[in-house]
């Protein structure tokens, strides 16, 4: 499969596991701040993006929520932050150029899925992606 194709099933995998935790604020549960940095072999990651997904297999349920990492830095306030418990933490990265052409992958790795336990607060937290993590 053509790498193009593999971001963008990733990406579409994603948009569907936000949309399934959609809920008007005043239904849903109290969300909290999610901030950091977030790394790549020693060095902050340029562009990308987290997904935090509640792990329902933990037990854990509520909408999801996302941050955009710009210079290693994301905040999930814009992204409505998280509700705490286990999560399941989708992180894509690239190196923030614009490919010349569809054919050309900026991407620093595949995406990355990894499990975090949140506390029902705001907090800070980094993520240090593991050097020998492959690109597609």
């Amino acid at each position: 499969m053509p790498v193009q194709w593999m971001w963008k099933l990733a990406l579409a995998s994603c948009s569907l596991l936000l949309l399934s935790g959609c809920q008007s604020a005043a239904d849903g549960p109290e969300r909290f701040t999610l901030t950091g940095t977030a790394y790549f072999k020693g060095e902050p990651i340029p562009f990308g993006r987290i997904l935090l997904q509640p792990d329902n297999e933990q037990g854990n349920k509520g909408p999801a929520g996302v941050a955009d990492i710009k210079n290693g830095q994301f905040d999930t306030r814009e992204g409505k932050g998280h509700v705490g418990g286990p999560h399941q933490v989708l992180i894509m990265a690239t190196d923030g150029t614009q490919p010349a052409s569809a054919d050309v992958d900026n991407s620093l790795f595949a995406p990355v899925k990894l499990s975090v336990t949140l506390p029902q607060e705001n907090t800070t937290y980094d993520f240090i992606i593991p050097e020998e993590t492959q690109r597609l």
